[in-house]
């Protein structure tokens, strides 16, 4: 059995195959025995009669049928599998009335297409440049985070003035009015804290307004609002005083700390505690940022070629999801058709886009780890709870809990572990330059935006370099070579013979 392969676009492989006299012959006795052993032949008792009397027993048609069925299970897919390729989906076979040949002592060739997986042409990652965004902690961004938790422990008090300040804690009756017409759409008492850079236009007004007074605000409504009516309308928040009270700060001293924390001693040892605090997330999220850039680098500069079929399948599929996401919204099935109809080509060309990048980071993380034979038991799926944790906002003990009972959950888990293993190889081979947070996302950005080119030139320089050095290994080991140096005379061999 030989077999042949040629590489196609869209990671698709054309096999010729060629099946020997030998191979056909094997595959008919056998069919020949398993129809002795099914059949009730006169004369003999099952599997014992010759394959000349089952030839003459059975149709060549049924005989031909029987050997082709054994020729793709013992033959045909074996050879396949053996060949190293990796099918991504069932192989097509020919039509056995097209294979005149298929027949005793004969030899057929086979010819057919196979998608199979892609295998990415990733850059040189043992030798990647990144950058780290510093973690250090100035003492501004602790006495700012010491400010909060001072902040957390103000108390309210009533004042005896009728003026907001900037600061005070207001409460005011509001009314949300239709900008037209005046209508009243809705009412509320809410709490508000005088800022004049405060995120709510209301709470910016305050400062300087005395009880009793309305303070008013004219904004449009969301076009997604739940109401139809009011969507993309114009409408006046109004909000009218009825009380002030004063924010005042517990004072920055060993007292305040004790009540923070009865553990802590002095207003140092809070300071301590919080500059070590910032310390981790920052440690936390400079790690993140490098594993991110550490992606998206060798993303941008791998090459691969996704199977059309592939990606068609995915992008169908999360279309899918994204409708029952609509439907769960209380769309009708009709509306969800409809909303991505009418947006086919904004909601699937995302779609594509993101199932694209998401097929591609897979085939990456999976040639990576069999490269360098990283394996996930699970000592590492619990050794990745904590981080998966705190990456999705969750609760470390659900989390270990939901391990245990769900099979879902811990394949979610381990599938972080194992891309957060690939993320460290690239990490602890790379030359790291630490930045100020403040310049690492537009430098980061340029990088990724830039050094794949260097990438993939580095790539290829290492590609032709193992090639001249495996030629020239061969080269020096083959005894041919070593033979020729032996007989042929050196320059001054040819002069000393001459001499002679």
């Amino acid at each position: 059995m030989k077999i042949e392969t040629n590489e196609l676009p869209g990671s698709k492989v054309e096999l010729q195959i060629t099946a020997e006299p030998a191979d056909l012959d094997k595959v008919f006795n056998k069919a020949y025995q398993r129809l002795a052993q099914q059949g009730r032949v006169r004369g003999f008792r099952p599997g014992k009669a010759p394959a000349a009397v089952i030839k003459r027993h059975y149709p060549e048609d049924v005989v031909r049928q029987m050997a082709w069925g054994l020729f793709v299970e013992d033959v045909y897919l074996p050879t396949i599998e053996e060949s190293g390729l990796r099918p991504l989906m069932q192989p097509e076979l020919p039509d056995l009335d097209e294979l005149e040949d298929f027949a005793e002592g004969q030899t057929v060739e086979l010819k057919t297409i196979l998608t199979v997986h892609p295998r990415p042409k990733l850059p040189d990652y043992e030798s990647l440049k990144l950058l780290r965004p510093s973690t250090e902690v100035s003492d501004e961004e602790v006495n700012e985070q010491l400010q909060q938790v001072q902040e957390a422990y103000a108390e309210e008090v009533e004042v005896d003035r009728d003026a907001v300040a900037e600061g005070d804690v207001v409460q005011a009756d509001v009314q949300v009015c239709r900008a037209d017409n005046d209508e009243v759409i809705e009412e509320a008492t809410s709490q508000f804290i005088a800022d004049r850079e405060a995120d709510q236009p209301i709470a910016r007004k305050l400062s300087g307004h005395i009880l009793g007074q309305t303070v008013s605000d004219e904004t449009t409504v969301s076009a997604d609002h739940d109401d139809a009516d009011l969507a993309g309308q114009k409408v006046i928040i109004k909000a009218t005083i009825n009380d002030i009270k004063e924010r005042r700060l517990p004072e920055l001293d060993d007292e305040f700390a004790a009540k923070v924390d009865e553990e802590l001693p002095t207003l140092d040892a809070l300071r301590d505690r919080i500059r070590a605090q910032l310390q981790a997330g920052k440690e936390r999220s400079a790690e993140q940022a490098v594993g991110n850039m550490a992606i998206s680098v060798v993303a941008a500069a791998t090459d691969i070629d996704l199977p059309e079929e592939l990606v068609n399948s995915v992008t169908a599929s999360q279309v899918e999801s994204y409708m029952q996401y609509l439907q769960q919204e209380g769309a009708t099935t009709e509306q969800a058709l409809a909303a991505v109809q009418e947006d086919e080509e904004g909601v699937v060309s995302e779609v594509t886009g993101q199932a694209t990048q998401g097929l591609k980071l897979h085939y990456i993380f999976q040639e990576i780890a069999e490269t360098e034979e990283l394996e996930i038991d699970d000592d590492d799926v619990q050794d990745a709870i904590s981080s998966y944790a705190q990456d999705n906002n969750l609760e470390e003990q659900m989390v270990r809990q939901a391990v245990g009972i769900h099979e879902e959950v811990e394949d979610q888990v381990r599938s972080y572990a194992f891309r957060q293993q690939v993320i460290q190889v690239l990490i602890d081979n790379a030359e790291i330059e630490e930045v100020s947070w403040e310049g690492f996302a537009v430098r980061a950005r340029k990088y990724i935006e830039e050094y794949p080119d260097e990438l993939r030139q580095t790539r290829e320089d290492l590609a032709i370099a193992q090639a001249e050095e495996q030629t020239i290994a061969e080269e020096e080991a083959s005894p041919a070579t070593e033979q020729n140096s032996a007989e042929t005379p050196t320059p001054r061999q040819d002069v000393e013979e001459d001499n002679e």
